[in-house]
């Protein structure tokens, strides 16, 4: 939803080396702190978010010139260090097939990554005082508004053209932002009328996101909870206390 469309050569080069080294330190982070946990037992469920989330951000909603992305659902199935490993490769793969730039990959993998990392905490700091359901609607409905700010945030800063995000192009055919019209040409749209547009379209991708998150984790949650990062933690600090009293 907030990954941007950007082809290379847009943006100044200064942001798009920022945007590798801080994907790069967030990347080597990610790498240490898995090197930690049982990652084998995790390699599997990685490999099959990663292809539910290049599935959903290849197709866009039909109606809307938009795609879910599903990253708040990769960061709390995985956990946050996982979601960004899944987060790069994806857009990676994305950018490999014409999907956004290859040099906007570090950009998208701070922008889209923040989803997994933002949600994860969220519903872990929520989870235990609100129902599952609404833990997750709010931890994915605050992530990715975030994560919405965040891009036009990255749109503002590097003083890129705002039209030339808004041409989506999904299996070579055009996408309209408004019904029945063309989207502006490029140097036609400012800043300000970029978030106009971009902001109803994302908040209505939002709710169908929040929607098809809440609904597959409380799923997970009643029939295999411990596919859910944060109650497989639970579950493995308390066998290693019951170990240690033994």
């Amino acid at each position: 939803m907030s990954h941007l469309h950007i082809p290379d050569g847009v943006i100044p080069p200064v942001w798009l080396v920022l945007g590798f080294v801080g994907a790069a330190i967030l990347l080597a982070l990610a790498i240490v702190r898995t090197r930690r946990e049982d990652i084998n037992n995790k390699l599997p469920r990685l490999s099959v978010i990663c292809a539910f989330m290049l599935l959903a951000m290849s197709v866009p909603l039909g109606f809307l010139p938009t795609h879910l992305n599903l990253t708040v659902l990769a960061g709390i199935l995985l956990g946050p260090w996982l979601g960004i490993i899944a987060v790069f490769v994806v857009n990676l793969i994305l950018a490999l097939l014409g999907h956004g730039g290859i040099t906007v990959v570090g950009l998208n993998t701070l922008v889209v990554g923040s989803e997994a990392i933002l949600g994860y905490h969220l519903f872990k700091a929520l989870y235990q005082r609100l129902c599952p359901v609404i833990a997750v609607a709010t931890a994915t409905a605050l992530a990715l508004l975030f994560s919405m700010s965040l891009m036009i945030a990255v749109v503002g800063l590097t003083q890129v053209e705002p039209a030339i995000g808004l041409h989506h192009q999904h299996n070579n055919h055009h996408l309209s932002l408004e019904e029945g019209h063309e989207v502006e040409p490029p140097g036609e749209i400012s800043l300000v009328r970029f978030a106009h547009i971009v902001l109803p379209i994302g908040l209505v991708g939002i709710i169908l996101e929040t929607t098809v998150t809440s609904l597959l984790v409380s799923y997970l949650w009643k029939v295999k909870p411990d596919l859910i990062d944060i109650v497989n933690n639970k579950e493995g600090r308390t066998e290693g206390k019951e170990g240690l009293t033994r």
